[in-house]
C-alpha cells in the first residue's frame, strides 16, 4: 500500500482541494485571472529539485491579495 504523495498531489493538497473543502474553488485555488492572488514564489522549482533539496527551498516572496507583502519579485 503506497502512504506517501507525489510533489504534484502535495502541491494540488495545499491548493485546489483546500479551496474546494473551504468551498472557495471560485476564489482561490489557482493562478487564474479574477481568483484571489496569494502565493509564494520559492528560490527554487519545487517539482524539479532533488528530493533531497526540498528543505531547503526558501521564499523569495509572498504575495497576498496581488500584493507582495514579503521579500520582492
Amino acid at each position: 500500500m503506497r502512504q506517501t504523495l507525489t510533489r504534484e498531489e502535495a502541491l494540488i493538497a495545499h491548493t485546489r482541494s483546500n479551496a474546494y473543502l473551504m468551498f472557495q474553488e471560485g476564489n482561490l485555488g489557482a493562478i487564474k485571472p479574477g481568483l484571489l492572488a496569494d502565493m509564494l514564489v520559492l528560490d527554487r522549482d519545487y517539482l524539479t529539485v532533488p528530493v533531497q533539496e526540498i528543505k531547503e527551498i526558501l521564499p523569495d516572496a509572498t504575495i497576498v491579495g496581488g500584493r507582495v507583502v514579503s521579500g520582492s519579485l
